[in-house]
């Protein structure tokens, strides 16, 4: 159990018969703990696994301070999360349409839902491959999206490659296995459409949310994948590798990972983390980026470092890179010039 997981636990002992808000974890989590998961993020296959806390949530009092943290919260009360789908891209086709494209920029999401049934909890992009995870009547199951291309290609994912004797899963079977504590777990693999390859998975009693979640499948269009952020200046060689979304407390908060990597395999991951609850206090400023107040810390984590922007309102965007396979301050930098973030960063349809 980490330092975080213990603190947390303390927390939700002291507060068991009081309202859990879960944009408070977040806006308290960001700040500390989490090296394990942020190890992580440096990496090119960065995730957002730590927003998943925001699940958990943790109540506070009116000016509270959770155990530990040091750092002030300002009231307010829990809110209901919303179904939330990514702004569509004009122009861009969807998966049905154009299967190869799948997973292959960064910048488009492929899977879309139907309205009124599952929501989105976090998505991912990168590889050749997209995943969702998505809620089911409260279940949450995992949905991947490929090609065949892909599947030929590569054979170290879930789902299972086209050549050979399992191809013929494909045609909607569903899989029963046993996963941690002997929880079941049930797995689909299927067609939605010509040159597309679907596979899903839920652990629990029943196999049902699967085909819930394959009926709402929709793959006529193509998502934003990084919502209110844009990276429109990198280092010499270097591109935007992965995406990675968590939106599950939305609108309460929400968070963005964009891993960036060059040619000589040296990345940044950069990431944005909204939460409508605010901390009253700020890291101190020591550095400037355009003119505008940042602060470097090169402890950030015992193998990183994270050079963060101070003056966006509600929301926390940084770079966090190690010593030993990242871009230098100066890159990181050059990463954050360039960062565009949307000025309403609660309303989707404006970016």
């Amino acid at each position: 159990m980490t330092d975080l997981d213990e603190r947390i636990v303390l927390t939700l002992r002291e507060h068991a018969e009081g309202p859990v808000d879960g944009d408070r974890l977040l806006v308290c989590a960001v700040r500390r703990g989490r090296t394990r998961v942020r190890r992580r993020r440096v990496t090119a296959g960065a995730t957002l696994s730590v927003v998943a806390l925001l699940g958990a949530g943790v109540a506070v009092g009116p000016m509270g301070r959770l155990p530990g943290l040091g750092h002030t919260v300002t009231p307010g009360l829990a809110e209901p999360t919303v179904a939330f789908l990514p702004p569509s891209v004009d122009g861009a086709p969807g998966a049905a349409a154009r299967p190869d494209r799948i997973g292959r920029d960064p910048a488009l999401l492929h899977i879309g839902l139907a309205p009124g049934g599952p929501r989105f909890l976090e998505w991912n992009v990168g590889g050749g491959k997209e995943t969702a995870k998505i809620d089911v009547g409260g279940r949450t199951v995992t949905v991947e999206l490929t090609s065949a291309d892909v599947l030929r290609s590569v054979g170290a994912w879930n789902m299972p490659p086209l050549d050979g004797p399992t191809a013929n899963l494909y045609d909607g079977t569903v899989v029963r296995a046993v996963g941690p504590d002997d929880v079941p777990i049930w797995r689909r693999y299927w067609q939605p459409a010509p040159g597309v390859y679907a596979g899903a998975s839920v652990p629990g009693t029943d196999e049902g949310p699967l085909h819930e979640a394959a009926a709402a499948l929709r793959l006529d269009r193509a998502y934003r994948c990084a919502g209110p952020l844009r990276l429109t200046d990198l280092p010499a060689g270097a591109e935007v590798a992965t995406c990675s979304s968590v939106v599950g407390t939305y609108p309460a908060s929400y968070a963005v990972v964009l891993s960036v990597r060059d040619d000589r395999d040296r990345g940044v991951s950069v990431e944005l983390q909204y939460a409508r609850t605010t901390l009253v206090e700020k890291a101190p400023a020591n550095r400037t980026i355009g003119g505008r107040p940042a602060y470097y810390d090169p402890s950030y984590n015992p193998s990183g470092s994270r050079l963060e922007l101070l003056d966006i309102p509600q929301a926390q965007l940084f770079a966090a890179f190690n010593h030993e396979r990242s871009f230098s301050e100066a890159e990181a930098t050059t990463v954050l010039l360039g960062a565009q973030v949307a000025e309403h960063l609660d309303r989707p349809a404006t970016w």
